[in-house]
């Protein structure tokens, strides 16, 4: 088992999981609070836990959301994403 780190104010501590079974890749989402997402569609709800979801390629994918300053509209802390 091993654990990837990203030093991120949007991610949980343990935000999400990659499972790698019958070569295909899966994400789960496990509990986060800001979300994972693929292609814009986020996998479950604040705080519960989703099923894996297949990765294909040419997925987006995303781990929380941007978070903007209220005040004068500038981004504070910007999501982890990358293209599958």
């Amino acid at each position: 088992e091993s654990n990837g780190y990203f030093d991120s104010k949007v991610l949980s501590r343990y935000h999400a999981e990659i499972i790698f079974r019958n070569n295909q890749v899966f994400i789960k989402d496990s509990k986060s609070s800001n979300g994972t997402f693929i292609n814009g569609k986020r996998l479950s709800a604040e705080g519960k836990e989703s099923s894996p979801i297949e990765l294909r390629h040419g997925d987006d994918l995303e781990f929380g959301v941007d978070i903007v300053n209220e005040q004068d509209k500038k981004l504070m802390f910007r999501k982890v994403a990358a293209k599958v």
